[in-house]
């Protein structure tokens, strides 16, 4: 079925086999021109999907892109949203953005009135473009699904396709999945239940290209034999070359006419498909062309490789790098406007005086538990992103080099947290420490029932890497941003939460977390972030530490002094900044802002520990300042609300008032890291501003 104008039924686009191929191809240096402008998202599995994604937008569902809300349009629904770039793309192609304007956030804006189509593809992870690391029903017109948590577009689309049966509609639900997807548990939920509903509207395509993060499906996990284990299940199953749109439309057809049962298409494609130096290589899963625009591998080499330069020639490649450019410097402008003003700019590094070493939490991570890893009493897991939170070093003990006995007591788990998670906990009934770690929101939030009754309940020693926490993911966006763990560990008995404040804090976590009995976690982050401990800074777990501003420095750390708060003494401080995780050298830095600017002085709570919680020393911070500022890299109150409620409990003899920065009830958004922290307004900057509006 052609593209078709739902109001009159008329045809509005339609294209030959030979066409789509050509599409196709266009459609890959398109990709590759996003990820590159966005220089970030994931090339292998875009790349290997194309064809598909080009067959099913241009000729086999019935659409219409000026009308994408069609009640009897056919249901697209990418279950793999990384791959979201491939699927922008395709909606650019066939329509869906020729009258939709260039916005930030929904606001039209001017001077991008030509940028139209495909074109606005290559704003790509912009803050606000709506082209999101991972799709945004929300904010771009043709997205079915915002998706990004693998297994879970599966079932959304079994929905869909159990409402037209309900309802009497004759549409079709097409469901995107890749095969290191069929790791989740859920996707087996869906396809038992498919199969059980009878549901021959439903058409799953496996974008079978063998290759997951930390390596081949063989290896991270045996999904094999993928054929048979669906027809077990009740499904009608064709194989066939993913890369070959012959035989892509013919099973596209053989589906519609199947009765009775759901169908899977296991598309046989390779990874990178189009571009010889990605083609089959893992290391090509998530990042872009690692050269840039050109250079051996460069988008000008993809370009090269897929034979458009014709049509890629450099005044289009200059026209779409200079949209991205306008586009970013008109944010930029309106991110700059919101910040708070002082004398002189504070920012990280921007002074002759007060540098910083930046350093990514996930660093000092990979440190500790490449200590911990010494011992044969501790086993850690993977789940397909090892080498990304540095769970790697607990079998690479010097960050490289693979130690083979150490490496017996890892175990890749692939993409399922949630056995991943009583898998470990098994291992810590039989005596063992269990490391297990992904993405913080689908560490603590996918798994969240096996955490609380299996680990929880039972006191068994499961230690969580909460990695990537907070923005620190940037441009993946909302799906993969972890705003909410705080909230959703500390509410369960006898957990044990670290949130650390750099990378050498992290590691000190690490260790710690090893020794406290039963499960905990340590929340730590991807992006490098200020290192404002020293060598000598005490950390005792469940003690808060009191930070003071003494003085202008060379370094910034050399301009505090800390100490355990239970060895301080009042000094009579006009507020206090209560923080944890990296919002503790922001707290840091607004203690500076506010001495030389107003002569206001400031005692920095870092409480590391948020459970058990340091009661004593938040209570005294507030009973001996009066003024209190929360901050936390999260939604608002997490944190903030355990400091009240130790606050509200402390029968002080003063009245407090109380504040609280952090992300106000939203959803993360794909953007940089450092930019989000001012989108959001988490920065000194803003932390100095509310201080300056609650004192006198």
């Amino acid at each position: 079925m052609p593209i078709v104008d739902s109001r009159s039924g008329a045809i509005r686009a339609t294209y030959t086999r030979e066409e789509l191929v050509t599409k196709a191809q266009e459609m890959r240096a398109w990709n590759m021109v996003a990820l590159t402008c966005a220089n970030s998202g994931h090339t292998g599995g875009t790349l290997s999907i194309m064809d598909i994604a080009a067959a099913l937008y241009l000729h086999v569902a019935r659409h219409d892109p000026a009308n994408p809300e069609w009640e009897d349009r056919d249901r697209i629904i990418w279950s793999a949203g990384h791959k979201a770039p491939a699927m922008y793309v395709a909606l650019g192609v066939a329509g869906y953005f020729d009258d939709r304007p260039v916005s930030f956030n929904g606001e039209p804006l001017p001077g991008f009135d030509d940028v139209k189509g495909v074109e606005q593809c290559v704003l790509l992870r912009r803050l606000g473009s709506g082209f999101e690391g991972h799709p945004n029903r929300l904010k771009l017109p043709g997205v079915e699904l915002s998706s990004g948590s693998l297994g879970q577009g599966f079932g959304v689309a079994q929905g869909c396709a159990m409402d037209a049966k309900l309802e009497g509609r004759d549409n079709r639900v097409y469901v995107i999945t890749g095969d290191g997807e069929h790791d989740e548990g859920s996707m087996w939920e869906t396809i038992m239940a498919c199969a059980h509903y009878k549901l021959d509207n439903l058409c799953c395509i496996v974008d079978r290209n063998n290759l997951q993060i930390d390596g081949t499906t063989d290896e991270v996990m045996q999904i094999a034999p993928l054929r048979e284990k669906y027809e077990a299940f009740g499904w009608h199953v064709i194989e066939i070359d993913g890369h070959d749109m012959e035989q892509i439309l013919d099973a596209f057809r053989e589906a519609e006419t199947v009765k009775g049962k759901p169908t899977c298409i296991i598309a046989y494609t390779i990874k990178g498909k189009g571009v010889d130096f990605c083609e089959n290589v893992c290391g090509y899963h998530g990042v872009p062309p690692k050269d840039g625009r050109d250079g051996e591998e460069s988008l000008e080499a993809c370009i090269r490789c897929l034979q458009v330069e014709d049509e890629f020639n450099d005044e289009r490649l200059d026209r779409a790098f200079a949209i991205v450019q306008r586009y970013q410097e008109a944010v930029d402008a309106r991110i700059e406007a919101t910040m708070p003003r002082f004398s002189r700019d504070y920012w990280w590094n921007s002074a002759d005086t007060m540098k910083c070493a930046m350093d990514a939490t996930r660093n000092g991570f990979g440190w500790g538990v490449a200590k911990l890893s010494a011992s044969d009493q501790v086993v850690a897991f993977g789940a397909d992103i090892t080498a990304s939170i540095r769970m790697d070093y607990f079998y690479k003990p010097d960050g490289k080099t693979t130690d083979v006995e150490r490496q017996k007591r890892f175990f890749s788990m692939g993409i399922q947290e949630q056995n991943m998670t009583v898998a470990a906990a098994g291992f810590a009934k039989e005596g063992k420490t269990s490391f297990i770690g992904s993405y913080g929101v689908f560490v603590t939030g996918r798994n969240w029932d096996q955490l609380r009754t299996t680990c929880a309940y039972n006191r068994f020693a499961v230690k969580v890497a909460d990695a990537h926490g907070g923005i620190s993911v940037g441009p993946d966006g909302a799906t993969h941003q972890a705003l909410e763990e705080i909230s959703v560990v500390t509410c369960i008995p006898g957990f044990s939460m670290i949130v650390p404040c750099d990378s050498r804090e992290t590691e000190r976590a690490t260790l710690a977390i090893a020794e406290v009995p039963g499960p905990g976690v340590v929340r730590f982050a991807r992006e490098a972030t200020p290192v404002c401990t020293r060598e000598d800074t005490p950390f005792v777990f469940g003690q808060a530490n009191v930070i003071r501003f003494r003085g202008e420095a060379d370094n910034f750390a050399d301009a505090f002094e800390t100490c355990l708060a239970s060895d301080y003494e009042s000094e009579n401080e006009d507020l206090a900044i209560i923080a944890c995780g990296p919002m503790v050298p922001e707290a840091m830095r607004a203690a500076y802002i506010l001495k030389l600017e107003r002569g206001i002085e400031t005692r920095i709570l870092n409480v590391h520990t948020v459970k058990p919680l340091d009661r004593v020393a938040i209570v005294a911070a507030a009973a001996d300042t009066g003024v209190v500022i929360t901050a936390e890299e999260h939604q608002v109150g997490g944190f903030g609300n355990l400091v009240a409620g130790a606050i509200c409990q402390g029968d002080l003899s003063r009245p407090v008032k109380l504040r609280m920065v952090g992300v106000r009830d939203t959803f993360g958004e794909s953007g940089q890291p450092w930019e989000l922290m001012k989108f959001f307004g988490l920065t000194a900057e803003h932390i100095a501003q509310t201080a300056l509006e609650l004192l006198p």
